[in-house]
């Protein structure tokens, strides 16, 4: 882990510069930490509030129509002057091109990808655009590929992410990535406070990035009941369903979604199934108080609604005091 001097000296303990990786030099922030797309849930208030605070707040795609993604690059840049990322999932050729269009057009200089299509090769469209690419990928195979098409650096996500998700766990796949290929790797799935941080520093990633967290904060878009049902979820209360998008995704449990898991146990065949989970879509699109939540497994780790500025600062300190103790242990060695 040559570019985050995690035990150097007792001077480089209280230097705020400590946490400086490649990934910071890359994208031009100040801490190496990125806000997952969320959709519905990361506008440009919560995007800019990361990005202000020294992260990178990320814009998403899914679930946004070409207006309003236009609307929303052009808001965020009135709340910062700081750099921002675009996420764009491939979700058909169309769609990919529609939205790399619009990132083309409207001067985005950092792109986050989904877990990928083979089909759509939207890491070499960006970078014919000198587009900085940073996909997020389940496997190694996945980030062997994307490296191949010039991704800048790649997110090596586990299964305990909220939102689409593959079936490896983070703490075996951080490390097999960073093994796999030779650009920056970021870790994101299962961090959600300073422990996480820098576990995953220790593991050798450049950064992280994290999405449940920042779904829990005064800036995210969604409203009191949906913040309250993240604040109120063990770590129990995920589940991994593929009917509701067609891929496997993560969610809370909810009423209509135990109702779904109930349908699968009783035997219901997948067409019923299949009925079952477009009415919970419906539902949610009637009601705002019905939207299934996209979420991961560190929601049980989440007590508090703050801002995205506080989480981030209690990160870095919490960081920096966990860093301070593992060198005064060296020193007592």
């Amino acid at each position: 882990m040559d570019n985050v001097p995690l035990y150097g000296g007792a001077d480089a303990m209280k230097d705020e510069n400590l946490f400086h990786t490649v990934l910071c030099d890359l994208l031009g922030i100040k801490y190496p930490i990125i806000q997952g797309a969320m959709t519905r849930v990361g506008g440009p208030r919560l995007v800019a509030a990361v990005s202000n605070a020294g992260g990178l707040g990320v814009l998403p795609t899914f679930g946004v129509s070409p207006e309003k993604l236009r609307q929303s690059i052009a808001e965020t840049r009135t709340l910062t002057d700081r750099p921002f990322a675009v996420n764009i999932v491939p979700m058909g050729r169309a769609f990919t091109e529609s939205r790399a269009k619009i990132v083309i057009d409207e001067g985005v200089d950092i792109a986050t990808t989904g877990r990928g299509d083979p089909t759509t090769p939207i890491v070499s469209w960006l970078k014919q655009h000198n587009i900085k690419v940073l996909p997020v990928v389940p496997t190694v195979r996945h980030a062997i590929r994307v490296v191949e098409e010039g991704a800048d650096a790649v997110i090596a996500s586990g299964c305990e992410a909220g939102g689409h998700v593959g079936t490896i766990a983070s703490l075996p796949l951080i490390p097999l990535v960073i093994d796999a290929v030779k650009v920056p790797v970021v870790a994101a799935g299962g961090i959600g406070d300073s422990r996480g941080f820098v576990a995953a520093l220790a593991l050798g990633a450049c950064g992280i990035q994290m999405g449940t967290r920042f779904y829990a904060t005064h800036e995210a878009d969604v409203g009191p009941s949906e913040k309250r049902s993240i604040l109120e979820a063990s770590e129990e209360d995920t589940v991994v369903e593929a009917m509701l998008t067609g891929k496997p995704v993560r969610v809370l449990l909810d009423r209509e979604i135990e109702k779904l898991l109930q349908l699968r146990k009783q035997g219901a065949a997948d067409k019923e199934l299949a009925a079952f989970a477009t009415e919970i879509r419906k539902l949610s699109q009637r009601d705002p108080e019905k939207q299934t939540v996209v979420a991961g497994q560190i929601s049980g780790m989440i007590k508090t609604i703050e801002s995205a500025e506080d989480i981030i600062n209690q990160i870095i300190e919490g960081a920096t005091a966990i860093c301070n103790k593992l060198h005064l242990l060296a020193g007592a060695q």
